[in-house]
């Protein structure tokens, strides 16, 4: 079962956007739309121009291609002759309703023009909208299905439909269309509300990898939206919880399980316990990747003894005999050997580390810091420099470039470096270190600002 925290989170954050489509949509609804709909109808009757008009509330949220194609304009004799200068009263004014989002209004007067005229699928399929905008998604259910009926073209009529299901709870019945409609819908504001409804249905049928899927399709279409980022946290978090309790019920035993048990213990601050469950790992798999690794920054980062260098060092050379390629580790020994003031020991493994992990910023810096230490500043210049064009947003890159532009004597590039130093850090304060170094995972402690020595 998935944690009813989930669903109830995401419900909160997909309908209040659904319902502002559909009010943003036909409020920009303009007097053009309705004098280009009426502009080749100029013999109609009185009446047929306004039950015209109606059509240009889908009209707003239907793809701009498809819109003369698809969107048929009701028949003239649907209605009595006796009835129309009334349904051309009501028509006018539902629409303005529905325009100015005034749903109950809106829904007053479709529901009188559904009986009037029960042949007219415009009207059906606005009656249908007006629900859905005033958050009565079963209500809108039956018109938007008789809409489809009198005419399967209406395709704005289908993404309600499909919308109204889902919000209702119908999961079942509408992901074939959210999953059909989502990729050609164009309107942003629906397409974000379709894509938010089919992950949460996805996730109530238990088919993560549909779930899975619309996560990818929205992070790509709107990947600064807020409701996106948060649904993506919790459904990958959910799956994270589903199978790690699947692991420790399956196979409690495994050398797997005991890992996660000391990351959970570890990211807790419970320092001991998850040594312990590390070591554990260790006896069942002394050749675990990345363990040595993480027991050697566990010593360092517990209460430090007469031996607490020495037994973090060994676990980082014991990593590296695992796992050459390991620039974490190497990274490590070289910022030891930094504190400890051995500055070829400290230079060479930095250059080692920076070649290990590519783009590894923190590696170039601890590399240029060192360099300025043992007075070869001017070779210090080239791994910072290229810190900087990595990173430029990490405050410490500017900081240990200007200091070392400033024992060159360039002070100019000292002084513009030493000014990108306090923008970046501010930035950076605002921003929170602590949060950002948590969402990215960083495993390596992150280079400092002081001087070298």
């Amino acid at each position: 079962m998935y944690h009813p925290g989930f669903f109830l989170s995401v419900a909160a954050a997909s309908s209040p956007p659904t319902r502002r489509a559909v009010s943003t949509a036909t409020a920009n609804l303009t007097s053009f739309g309705f004098a280009a709909i009426l502009s080749d109808v100029k013999n109609v009757s009185v009446w047929a121009q306004g039950v015209l008009a109606i059509g240009a509330v889908l009209l707003a949220v239907t793809p701009a291609r498809a819109q003369t194609r698809e969107v048929k304009r009701p028949s003239r004799q649907a209605i009595p002759s006796a009835q129309q200068a009334e349904v051309a009263q009501l028509a006018a004014a539902a629409s303005s309703a529905l325009r100015r989002g005034d749903s109950a209004g809106a829904i007053q007067g479709f529901e009188k023009l559904t009986k009037l005229a029960p042949g007219v699928a415009e009207f059906r399929a606005n009656l249908g909208m007006a629900y859905y905008s005033a958050g009565r998604f079963r209500d809108a259910i039956p018109p938007c299905r008789q809409a489809l009926k009198l005419n399967p073209s209406l395709t704005a009529t289908r993404y309600f439909l499909g919308l109204s299901l889902a919000e209702s709870g119908q999961c079942g019945e509408a992901l074939p269309y959210l999953e059909k409609d989502y990729p050609s819908l164009r309107d942003p504001q629906l397409k974000r509300a379709m894509g938010i409804d089919a992950l949460r249905c996805a996730m109530a049928m238990g088919q993560p990898d549909k779930a899975v899927d619309f996560a990818r399709w929205l992070n790509r279409d709107f990947p600064d939206n807020p409701d996106v980022l948060y649904l993506s946290t919790a459904l990958y978090s959910e799956l994270s919880t589903r199978a790690s309790q699947r692991l420790l019920q399956t196979a409690p035993g495994s050398y797997q399980a005991h890992q996660f048990n000391a990351e959970v213990m570890e990211y807790q601050g419970k320092v001991g316990d998850a040594i312990e469950e590390y070591r554990k790992v260790l006896t069942l798999n002394p050749n675990a990747p990345g363990i040595h690794y993480r027991l050697g920054s566990l010593l360092l980062a517990g209460e430090r003894g007469p031996t607490t260098l020495d037994e973090a060092r060994r676990e980082f050379e014991a990593e590296l005999r695992i796992d050459p390629e390991s620039a974490a580790a190497e990274y490590q020994l070289a910022e030891m050997a930094r504190q400890a003031r051995q500055w070829n020991e400290a230079v060479e493994r930095f250059r080692h580390a920076a070649k290990l992990g590519g783009k590894f910023e923190d590696a170039l810096i601890g590399l240029g810091k060192s360099l300025v230490s043992a007075n070869r500043a001017a070779e210090a210049i080239e791994p910072l420099e290229a810190a900087v064009k990595l990173a430029p947003d990490n405050p410490v890159a500017h900081y240990q470039l200007s200091f070392a532009y400033r024992r060159l004597g360039r002070e100019e590039e000292a002084q513009r470096e030493l000014a990108a130093y306090r923008d970046t850090h501010e930035k950076l304060l605002r921003a929170g270190q602590a949060i950002r170094a948590g969402i990215q995972g960083r495993m390596t402690a992150p280079q400092t600002a002081e001087p070298p020595e």
